[in-house]
């Protein structure tokens, strides 16, 4: 399968959201599957929408003709967000924060967000929902930010969002729901952030990293993500701090209570072309499990790093170069059956000397090492 690319400049954004220039390159790819768009996937004013927050599962399938099951998830807690729009921009709330958003052509930029600790305003708006996106196509685009932590600090972000549509198949939640035309977006974020309490922050401030891997998966004829992974690993000063998972479903049961006219037409029409038959649970993989049986050393040669691994199960391996700055300079992925003694080489040839992450994701486990560049 060919990769294409896809690349966002943002310019002259200003205060209230003036955005002047959106250059988007794109090449396709045709599939036959269902594409997101901003008319069935936007979140809508005055939706209320309720996610359950349940057991973090690992991602382990990219391609075409994917099955993935969720089924058997405990539900631990819910997840209330409310969306409204205020002075032409729309805020999604949740119990700790309020988002702010804009539409640009086909995508939905996060212009800022706040907290009881945090205020932020993004001077260059980050990429969170690129609509249009197919199997294969990624988006990339970076973002900037300056903002209030606790009153009483300055805090400076620079980062790079990362998003492919890596996958498309079937998604099972219960012996209830399975869900086929599903496409599952996987987003990359890597962020430097400074702090300081002093407004005039400057390069000997200590710098904080933080790695931000976020998978949703899109169902046809429903808005929001039925399905949703996030893990967050944070650095200081390229020493990994800690790691954060979370998972989360949105079943159809919630989805189909809101007022959605254009996805409960796409819902009927389907149902009609099926000629009144309902997908039956089964074909689908064991579940996955965080424990990913996987052993690894890493050796450095000079500006060569390699990578010796061995698994105990099929995984897909998923391998970040990321500098003091949040910038992935690296970036490598692949999929191997159970087996000892694999390798990985990463060129690190044109780097600058200093200090690196490397960010290991297999099969949603993270490994982290700090590695030197000579």
């Amino acid at each position: 399968m060919k990769r294409t690319g896809c690349l966002i400049d943002y310019r002259n954004f200003l205060t209230r959201l003036c955005l002047t220039s959106l250059v988007l390159i794109c090449y396709t790819t045709s599939y036959a599957q269902f594409n997101l768009s901003v008319r069935t996937n936007l979140p809508q004013p005055g939706d209320s929408v309720t996610k359950e927050k349940v057991d973090y599962v690992g991602i382990y399938s990219v391609g075409e003709h994917t099955t993935w099951d969720f089924s058997g998830l405990k539900t631990n807690d819910l997840y209330h967000i409310k969306y409204d729009t205020i002075d032409g921009e729309l805020i999604a709330f949740d119990h700790q924060k309020s988002y702010r958003y804009a539409v640009s052509g086909d995508s939905l930029l996060m212009t800022g967000y706040e907290s009881q600790l945090r205020s932020m305003d993004y001077i260059k708006p980050q990429l969170y929902m690129p609509y249009h996106l197919s199997l294969g196509e990624t988006c990339q685009a970076i973002y900037k930010g300056e903002g209030r932590y606790s009153g009483t600090h300055y805090e400076r972000v620079f980062g790079t969002v990362k998003t492919e549509a890596d996958a498309v198949g079937t998604i099972i939640l219960s012996e209830s729901d399975t869900l086929p035309n599903t496409v599952c977006l996987h987003s990359v974020i890597t962020e430097s952030v400074r702090l300081n309490k002093d407004s005039c922050l400057n390069d000997s401030d200590n710098l904080k990293q933080v790695i931000t891997e976020h998978y949703k998966w899109y169902a046809r004829g429903y808005r929001y993500p039925v399905f949703e992974t996030i893990t967050s690993s944070t650095y200081d000063n390229l020493n990994h701090v800690a790691t954060q998972q979370y998972a989360y479903r949105c079943p159809p049961s919630i989805q189909v209570a809101l007022k959605d006219s254009i996805n409960e037409e796409i819902r009927l029409n389907d149902y009609q072309d099926r000629n009144n038959v309902t997908p039956k649970y089964g074909d689908s993989p064991s579940s996955s499990t965080n424990d990913s049986g996987f052993t690894y050393r890493i050796d450095t040669n000079g500006r060569l790093v390699t990578i010796t691994y061995s698994l105990e199960k099929t995984a897909i391996i998923h391998v970040l170069v990321v500098d003091v700055m949040g910038t992935i300079h690296r970036e490598m992925q692949m999929g191997n059956e159970a087996g000892n003694d694999y390798t990985m080489q990463i060129n690190c040839t044109g780097l600058r000397h200093g200090q690196y992450i490397i960010y290991i994701n297999v099969n949603g486990t993270i490994y982290h090492s700090k590695i030197p560049v000579k």
